[in-house]
Parts: C-alpha cells; structure tokens; sequence
C-alpha cells in the first residue's frame, strides 16, 4: 500500500457506555493501556512516598511489586519465597531483583535488572545470616549511590534474617504499607476498566456455578467449575475456596470441601477472584438447589439483600467513612451476633483499605477520611442467625463517581429467595 504521507482522518464513533469492554482494543472501544497504567501506578507510588517521607521502598510483597512494577512471576510462590523484590527511589526508575531464570521477564520494561539474592534458611540452610548480609550489603550499596543512605527506607515483608541484615547496616526503616495502601487507594481510568473486565470474567464464572447446581454435586466440584470457568476466560486464582452450602453456610467462611449439595440447599459464594492483570472481583450471591425455600432462607436473603441495597446509596463522594458506619441499614437483633466484620471495604489488586467496620464492633478501628471519585469498594452482608441451619453472604462492587455510586457486579439476585412467599 502506497502512502501519502499524511495521517488519516479521525473516525468519529459516537460515545461508548458500556459496562465492561472486551480485551481487545478496537475502534470502537476504548480499551486498556497497560504500559500508561504501569506508569501511573508507580507515580502514584512514588508520590505517597514522598508524603510519608521515605526516601526508597524495599517490596518483597508480591502484590505490592504487582502493583508499582506490572512485574508478576509465580505470584502464589512468591507469596511466601523471597526470591523477587524491588528497590524504589522516591524519584526515578526502580531497580528490579528478579528470579534469575526470568531476568527476561523484568528486561522487557526495566533498564536495571539484576538477579535475586537468596538467603531464607529453606534456600541457604545455615548460612542464611551471612547471605542475608550480602543481599543487605548491595541494597544498602544503592542507597548511597542514589544519595539517599540517610533517608527512611520503608519495607512491607521480611523475615528475621531480612530484617536483621538491613539493620546491622545501619538503615532507617520504616513501614511502607500506609504509603502503599494509600497510592492504591484511588484508581486511575485503566484500573476502572481492568476492574471491569475482571467483573465481567467472574459474572460469566458465576453463571456456569449456578448452571452446575443440582442435587449430588460436591462443593469442590462447584469450586473446580467456577475457578475453570475464570481460568478460560483470562483469571488467575481465587484467594479464598468460599463456596458454601447447606448447613456449611452457617456460620460463614467454612470453606468448600466434600459436602454434597441436597435440594432445598442454599448455596453461598464469595468469589474473592483474581481477574484480568491482577484485579480483584469481590462479589458474593446465594442460590438456592432447587425452586423452592423457606421462610427462614427467605428471610436471611431480606435481611442481606436490604442492607446491600442500603448501603450502596450512602457510598457517596464527600461522605466520610465514620457517617457510613453511622448511618448503614440496621441489621435485626438476631442477626447481629455473626454479621459480616466489615460494611464495606476497598478492591483493587487486593482487597485494600478503607475498611469500614460497625461502629459498635469491640476494638474495631474506624478510619479516616472519606469516599472519593475513582474508589471502588464493596458493600456487603451476611444474615445468619446463631444456631440456625442457613446463612446468606451477599456483596457488590461499587465505582465512586462524580455523580455517585456505580455499581459494577449486575450478576441478577435470586428471584426465588427474594419472593415474600
């Protein structure tokens, strides 16, 4: 094709408003950055930590290297083995350790990537002490390079030997969590439609569950068709096994096992799912096995489904976490005792602050602050009484927007449990 050395003309396609875009990027939708979110994100990074004084991050969390890098290698393993971490600076570009057979990885994106030290005792035996002191040494070697030797070094998770190491070397150390939750706090455009997405994948998993619910089916065989379904369609993992049924859905988080599901059965899951590019779809439904329930499912499926309903209104810009708490939906007396601990909470590559406890819970802490515009939080319940045989886990993912809330899991509620008879 002969070109004419000019751009072409913008094709003009109307406004887009839609729920969840697909994944491929077309004229028609607006589709996702990955390399501008990856930007954006360790902006956001570098900027709380700047606002907590911190002159570098030390990341061993897989999540929180996730998050400020786009970086992801064997997340689940790495969740427990330090064998991938990165050195961040308050200003400038972050040095990458990464596992040595997956240099390639962290090379596509980063100019400075180097090979992980290893020094956890399940690694080096005995000599986890003297590794610890070389991976502290380099660390430590960086700072100053940088000019910054002096400043508070903010760390999230260590070990003994870890935490020993970069102290014998004279750090300042300090907690990087409250900076990390915070530049997470707050989603940038290409978040949102990641979220989406994720929400979209976990609706189409929840539909082949409940299309799976009959008599004699176990709860792991409803876990391996819901966590088949999210891996075909681009998820990840769940970070719970919350499915739940029959008398298992009283009290909650009696996690899936070998129970066989009976007619009359309530069916509770929280889906708790890692979706498209690490994100979160927290969202929970109730069925029931069959068309039939009874009063008393009926009623707990009320009590959940007013307080959610309730909830998602007061999720206001400018509204502050304590006036949520003060003025959620009242829950009935009997159901108090085991009520969900929170009314809502943050998601995003994790679920994340704000937590927002009952105002009346023993040594809960009510946080600051309050909802603002590119928040996404759930609201939530769970209505099971104490001794009784059935519970209902219901939530919803909600958008904070200019005008309100949006909510972004329209996965339908169940029509039988929702019937007055």
């Amino acid at each position: 094709m002969i070109s004419s050395g000019r751009d072409p003309e913008p094709i003009e396609i109307g406004p887009v408003d839609r729920g969840a875009l697909g994944r491929e990027v077309t004229l028609a939708e607006r589709g996702v950055n990955l390399e501008r979110m990856r930007r954006e994100r360790l902006a956001k990074v570098q900027e709380q930590m700047r606002r907590h004084d911190l002159g570098a991050v030390l990341l061993t969390d897989a999540v929180n290297i996730r998050y400020s890098t786009g970086l992801a290698v064997m997340s689940l393993w790495m969740s427990t083995n330090l064998a991938h971490y990165v050195l961040i600076p308050a200003e400038g570009p972050p040095v990458v350790f990464e596992y040595p057979q997956a240099l390639f990885r962290a090379n596509a994106f980063y100019d400075d990537v180097r090979p992980t030290r290893y020094w956890q005792a399940r690694f080096t035996e005995h000599l986890a002490a003297e590794y610890s002191e070389v991976w502290a040494a380099e660390l430590a070697d960086q700072l100053r390079q940088w000019g910054i030797a002096d400043a508070p070094v903010g760390i999230d998770v260590l070990d003994f030997h870890g935490f020993k190491a970069l102290t014998d070397q004279r750090l300042k150390l300090a907690d990087a969590d409250l900076a990390l939750e915070r530049a997470r706090q707050i989603k940038t455009r290409d978040e949102i439609e990641v979220i989406k997405q994720s929400a979209a994948v976990c609706e189409a998993a929840l539909w082949e569950l409940e299309q799976a619910i009959r008599p004699g089916i176990s709860e792991n065989e409803l876990v391996a068709t819901f966590w088949g379904a999210l891996l075909r369609l681009g998820g990840e993992y769940c970070f719970t096994r919350l499915i739940e049924t029959g008398a298992k859905t009283n009290p909650w988080f009696q996690e899936a096992g070998s129970k066989i599901v009976r007619p009359g059965d309530l069916v509770g899951v929280d889906t708790d799912m890692i979706g498209p590019e690490g994100y979160v779809c927290d969202m929970s439904r109730t069925f029931v096995c069959g068309n039939r329930a009874s009063a008393a499912q009926r009623e707990a499926y009320r009590v959940a489904y007013d307080f959610v309903a309730g909830t998602v209104p007061l999720l206001q810009p400018g509204t502050s976490f304590e006036d949520l708490a003060r003025n959620a939906p009242k829950i009935p007396e009997p159901y108090r005792a085991q009520r969900y601990p929170v009314i809502s909470h943050g998601i995003g590559t994790d679920d994340e602050p704000p937590f927002v406890p009952f105002p009346d819970t023993p040594g809960a802490v009510m946080p600051e602050g309050e909802f603002e515009v590119g928040m996404v939080v759930t609201a939530e319940c769970y209505a099971g009484k104490v001794g009784a045989q059935d519970g209902v886990k219901l939530e919803d993912v909600v958008l904070i927007t200019e005008d309100g809330p949006s909510v972004l899991t329209v996965y339908p509620f169940d029509d039988t449990l929702l019937s007055r008879s």
